[in-house]
């Protein structure tokens, strides 16, 4: 075998600005973009001709649409560990899993070595063996046995002995990253970032978000409440994945822009743009609030009902920012949902006054939603007794509830009369904590899943990743809500495949045929870089037509059901955050003033639970269950108190509620 050895290549490297930084989950060794970095690569004798370059990205698809990586021109006469070395320290003491994109057209092992440093020499093949060819894919290192540092590393993208090729091939290299995620990165990790990139798309200078992103030059919509609602959500979402990640480049810490978004919304509110009962236009314009146009201007119960839980989940995620919590209470504070409770309908639609109400609509649908929100109103509220009533009549129990159920080949659903769409079910999942925690509610989400499969199947989808019965923009023009036994244009819902994650496990996998290596009919480009994909309606009997508008509610079961994902912020990450729904009037509290300091243990507890304090002062404390039923009531009279809890108390989440405090979530075994 010929003789090995090192010759230096200077090439021009990418690393972010933030590569030689290390995050508090990530630090970003080497992406190909921006500074210079001295490789070595790694080749045979004089006859080996291989070289290494830095070059645009061939294929911005899958899991790499960046814009530079690494070229390794192999030469066929080279050696097995072909690759390069390069310099740059590399700290382990925290993160643990090393990633390397790799783009090839032939199955082989890539390999890792480490050396210098206080680690020493390691080495090691990648945790997941190759499954694709030409198509970007991550590779992961397990790198769990270090706690120092390594001062070198070598790539070896291409590994097999003997080489075993009959001509000279390219092999691309990327994305070098060191973070805590054992999995490889996949294309719905790329797919949950552009979701993300999305909604940043519809933001404004302001931080307010228009209704929908338009795509194939349409024109761009105003200004819409429930937008704002979901751009609120995923603002949150990318808070938790920068803290989670410490991934500067596809997510951001957020909370000056829900603090700018906010702001916005109290100085529309100041300006007279709200009605009486607190709610803001359904359009509007983002600048100003005013009505844009012929946009209808109409009062919607339910678009601001997911403002109202945008504002709270800021409210729960952030509840250590004194600017976000204040100003989300300001406008939470004087929204009345009760108002459009009536004894046996929900006003979809306010008047000015905010008293008068229209378009009425009965149980079950998405206005599941107004009446939750109704249902947590302060007791204080003239609308409260009635809209206890109204719940326990048609929500409590979706069994006994004076409902309709509507049933498909065994699968009984819930509805307002016939079939409803899956997202309904859906926004309840996700906004809904009752819902969710629900054993009946959640049998008849299953059903729903179910019921949404089959019906594409009788319809005659030919494949079984093509389903999802959703509401979006119509390809071709349009607007639809699709059902069982109406969906005429055989329209397939992505972002519905993706709301059932949670309780579908072949999701996953039906997104990525779906995708298609990014040349399905599902597949949409940003219009800020095309080459950032996302998944949309399509028509399954006329593939080529394509929609003008990515609506902000439609979409966001997909940027919700991507969250979900146990490799992202997990299934309870919502209910963890769109609960409690408690509001205090927080416009006149004075922040710098002492608060007491709660400590509740044990939690989860088996029978008693003890609460200290710091700046004691005798308060009264309330135990309810997720639905808000009182269980359990006390004076505290100490600092340090011992409660023994009823012994008939069922195993279950409940919140502990004292007097001016934020409720803590405290868990019976």
């Amino acid at each position: 075998m010929m003789q090995h050895f090192l010759k230096e290549v200077k090439i021009l490297a990418v690393i972010s600005t933030f590569a030689s930084m290390q995050f508090g989950h990530a630090q970003i060794i080497e992406n190909y973009e921006a500074t210079p970095l001295a490789m070595s690569l790694i080749k045979g004798g004089t006859t080996d001709l291989s070289t290494l370059t830095v070059v645009s990205n061939p294929v911005k698809s899958g899991t790499n649409t960046s814009n530079k990586v690494c070229k390794l021109f192999r030469d066929k006469d080279g050696i097995p560990e072909e690759g390069f070395l390069a310099t740059k320290n590399i700290d382990f003491a925290t993160q643990k899993y090393l990633h390397i994109k790799v783009y090839k057209n032939r199955l082989t092992a890539v390999k890792l070595k480490l050396e210098g440093g206080t680690n020493g020499t390691f080495t090691s093949n990648s945790t997941n063996t190759q499954t694709k060819i030409n198509q970007w894919e991550d590779y992961v290192f397990d790198c769990s046995s270090l706690s120092g540092t390594s001062a070198k590393f070598t790539v070896i993208p291409d590994y097999k002995d003997p080489v075993g090729l009959s001509f000279d091939t390219n092999i691309y290299i990327d994305d070098i990253v060191l973070n805590d995620n054992a999995a490889p990165i996949t294309y719905t990790t790329e797919l949950f970032q552009n979701s993300y990139q999305l909604y940043k798309n519809i933001r404004q200078s302001n931080g307010v978000y228009l209704d929908a992103l338009a795509i194939n030059g349409a024109g761009e919509k105003p200004a819409a409440i429930v937008a704002n609602g979901i751009g609120l959500m995923a603002l949150c979402i990318s808070d938790a994945m920068y803290t989670k990640t410490g991934d500067a480049i596809n997510w951001e810490p957020t909370a000056d822009q829900v603090i700018a978004t906010l702001q916005a919304f109290v100085d529309f509110k100041a300006n007279g743009i709200a009605n009486d009962a607190g709610m803001f236009p359904r359009y509007f314009r983002w600048d100003s609030g005013n009505q844009d146009g012929d946009w209808s201007g109409e009062f919607s119960t339910v678009d601001n009902a997911i403002f109202a839980m945008g504002l709270h989940m800021c409210t729960n995620y952030f509840a250590n920012n004194a600017t976000i919590v204040a100003n989300a209470n300001s406008l939470l504070a004087t929204m009345d949902f009760t108002k459009a409770i009536y004894p046996t309908k929900m006003a979809m639609i306010l008047d000015q006054s905010g008293t008068v109400g229209s378009a009425f609509t009965s149980p079950f649908n998405e206005y599941m939603l107004v009446a939750w929100m109704a249902k947590n109103a302060p007791t204080s509220n003239v609308g409260y007794a009635k809209s206890q009533t109204f719940w326990n009549t048609y929500f409590a129990n979706p069994d006994t509830a004076l409902i309709t159920r509507p049933t498909y080949f065994g699968y009984t659903t819930l509805s307002d009369g016939d079939f409803i769409s899956s997202f309904i079910p859906q926004f309840c999942y996700y906004f809904v904590h009752y819902f969710k925690s629900d054993s009946k509610y959640m049998s008849y989400f299953s059903n729903w899943l179910n019921a949404d499969k089959l019906f594409a199947t009788k319809e005659g989808a030919t494949n079984t990743y093509e389903w999802g019965l959703g509401a979006g923009e119509i390809p071709g023009g349009g607007y639809s809500a699709d059902k069982i036994y109406d969906n005429p244009n055989k329209i397939v819902s992505p972002h519905i495949i993706a709301g059932f994650i949670p309780i579908n496990s072949s999701s996953k996998t039906d997104l990525v045929s779906l995708f298609n290596n990014g040349n399905a009919a599902a597949v949409y480009g940003l219009p800020s870089n095309t080459a950032k994909k996302v998944l949309w309606r399509y028509k399954r009997n006329d593939t080529a037509a394509r929609t003008p508008y990515i609506q902000a509610i439609d979409y966001s079961t997909m940027l919700f059901g991507l969250a979900s994902l146990p490799e992202n912020l997990g299934s309870n990450w919502f209910s963890n955050y769109n609960w409690p729904l408690t509001v205090s009037n927080l416009e006149t509290k004075d922040w710098n003033k002492k608060e007491p300091k709660i400590t509740v243990y044990p939690n989860p507890f088996a029978q008693s639970i003890t609460i200290t304090f710091q700046n004691f002062q005798e308060t009264t404390a309330t135990i309810s269950d997720v639905s808000g039923k009182q269980v359990f009531s006390l004076v505290l009279k100490q600092n340090a108190q011992n409660i023994n809890l009823p012994s008939d108390l069922q195993s279950g989440v409940y919140f502990l509620q004292i007097k001016n405090e934020k409720p803590i979530k405290i868990i019976k075994k």
